[in-house]
């Protein structure tokens, strides 16, 4: 998953974030800039939570070529058992 992938999911987020609870704080009786400012916390929070995440767990590893030692493709063995039937 590429970085602008990330963003666009925490935007995203964030985003459903600033208008659940901006609409839903105006709508329960609070003022419009109280609901504003929520939103904004919620989007900040909520946006940068998703950001984190992701990041950290949809990085790739930068040793994938060192972790996989055993699967060469020079393998004389490879496939010497796919005739045999059980």
């Amino acid at each position: 998953m590429n970085p602008i992938t990330i963003q666009k999911l925490a935007l995203s987020f964030g985003l459903l974030a600033f208008g659940f609870l901006a609409i839903g704080s105006v709508l329960m009786g609070s003022r419009i800039i109280t609901g504003a400012i929520r939103g904004v916390l919620g989007a900040l929070i909520f946006g940068g939570l998703v950001w984190g995440f992701a990041k950290l767990f949809l990085q790739e590893d930068q040793d994938d070529s060192t972790q996989d030692l055993s699967n060469s493709d020079d393998d004389p063995d490879k496939g010497n058992q796919l005739d045999q039937t059980a």
